[in-house]
Order: C-alpha cells, then structure tokens, then sequence
C-alpha cells in the first residue's frame, strides 16, 4: 500500500491542475481583499467614487462588518461555512478517481496491486493531503494578504484558529470517503461531484434533521457536515445561515466536538468497507 500512496503522490504533484486551481484561489482572495480595501479606506473610495464606482448601503454594511471580524473568522467563513473547501474536495476527488477508471488507469493500477482496498485507502490518504495543502497555504496567504493591504483586523486566539484548521480538515475525511463511494457507484467525474457537493453542504443531514427535529431528536451532528460547519464556530464566526445553527440553535460544546469527530471517523470506515465492497463486485473499467 505504501507503494501505491507513494505512487499517487508523484502523480498528484506532478498535476499541474493542483497548481493552478491553488493559484485561481489565492487570486479570488486577492481580488476580495483588494475590493474590500477600497470599500474601506476613505481616500480609495474617494478616488473610485469620482470615476464612477457606486457604493450601495448594503455594500457599506459588508464593508463595516468585514472590519469587526478576525482573521480566524475571515479563513473559517472563506474555507469551511462558505464550502470552499468542500466543493474543491468533491470536485478534485471525482475528477482525478473518475479518470483512473476512464483512461484505463485503472488497470494498471489492479493488476500490480491487487487489493482494492490499498487502492481506496491511498486515494483517500491522498486527498486528505490536498487538503491539507490547500488549508495550510490558503490560511497562511489570508493572513499574509492582510497584513500587506494594511487591515487592521486582528488574528484572533492563535489557539482557537490552529484548532478550527485541523477540525475542518478531519471534517473533510469522511467526505472525500463518501466521494469514493460515489466514484466506485457511478464512475462519471460529474454526477460523483454533484452528489458529493449536495451531501458535503449538509443537505441531506439538514433535512432529515428537520423532520427528526418535529419529535425532539437532533441526530445531525452525526453526519459527517456538522464538523466542517462547526470550525467556524470554533474561530468564533457568526454562522446563523447553515443548516446546523438552523437545527439545533445552541453554541458548540466539547462533548459535541469530540462526538462529531468519533461519528466522522465511523463514517470513514462505514465507508471506505462499503467502497471495497463495490469495488470488488464491479468491472474495474
């Protein structure tokens, strides 16, 4: 299995496709600094005023708003309640798993390594690197970005955003195992993508937390979503509009920390079982 990992880890590095989509994000929070600047600073906006840029009073709502939250709360919003990370996870994971079995890859693959189950473990512990990758650089540039465009908005405790990054990132290792499930069911980068995107975001735990709200049961916090909407929390982030703050309307608690991470690692192996399973019953190509 080692050999396989580290096999994937030359393929995944080699991508240039990683690369450029770290460069479009880093881009994207770029231009919302840049944009937030102008809307903040008085002689910008100035400037910009005379040569016909309007500022709506919704938009100078945004602009106060974005000057009382912390970096923390700025990265958690940006990676985790805004669903970066997980529409990039479930589209990255669909895209390079899909392909395997589309070019025939995947061939290759089982008949040097027979054991479908390394296959799905190294994809896996792939995917969790990205991640990780993409968290560590992306949190690192917000705060480096913010300091070069002169915002006076405070890091936040230290402590508090070390713990939301490493609690968004194991949120996100049961959903890269559900977008396995997907890819060995379906094998179309596409609709794999879609499904995991639609569960990743919680609705699926959302509705049925609505339904099993009516008799007094809140069973959402074990789904595998509550712990990426929970970093925020953590960071201290306002996060009124998903679906759990919807549900269950209280503050996170230790216990509802540590149960979510228990139930999220439960979910990876239910489903890291279940995707050998099919794996084993379906043509490889």
């Amino acid at each position: 299995m080692l050999n396989l990992t580290r096999m994937e880890f030359r393929r995944l590095f080699r991508d240039k496709s990683v690369y450029i989509t770290l460069a479009a994000f880093l881009g994207f929070i770029l231009i919302a600094l840049i944009t937030m600047k102008l809307m903040t600073d008085p002689g910008l906006l100035a400037f910009a005023t005379e040569n016909g840029f309007e500022l709506t009073a919704e938009d100078q709502a945004d602009a106060a708003s974005f000057l009382r939250i912390t970096i923390a709360d700025f990265v958690s919003n940006l990676l985790f309640s805004g669903g970066l990370m997980v529409c990039f996870s479930a589209i990255f994971c669909a895209l390079s798993t899909c392909d395997d079995f589309s070019s025939g890859f995947g061939k290759n693959i089982f008949s040097y390594y027979p054991n479908r189950g390394y296959y799905i473990i190294s994809k896996i512990v792939i995917h969790c690197a990205i991640n990780a990758m993409f968290i560590l650089v992306l949190a690192a540039a917000s705060i480096l970005l913010f300091k070069i465009c002169g915002f006076s908005n405070h890091l936040g405790d230290p402590l508090k955003m070390a713990l939301m990054l490493l609690t968004g990132w194991v949120a996100l290792i049961p959903l890269a195992a559900q977008n396995m499930l997907f890819c060995m069911l379906i094998r179309n980068a596409a609709v794999a993508s879609i499904l995991s995107i639609f569960c990743g975001l919680g609705t699926v735990a959302g509705t049925i937390e609505v339904v099993t709200g009516l008799f007094g049961i809140h069973i959402v916090q074990f789904f595998p979503p509550y712990l990426v909407m929970m970093a925020a929390s953590i960071s201290g982030s306002s996060a009124s509009n998903n679906f759990i703050s919807l549900a269950l309307g209280q503050n996170v608690l230790p216990d509802e920390l540590l149960l979510s991470v228990f139930a999220s690692l439960l979910w990876t192996l239910f489903y890291i079982w279940l995707s050998q399973k099919v794996l084993c019953k379906k043509d490889i190509c």
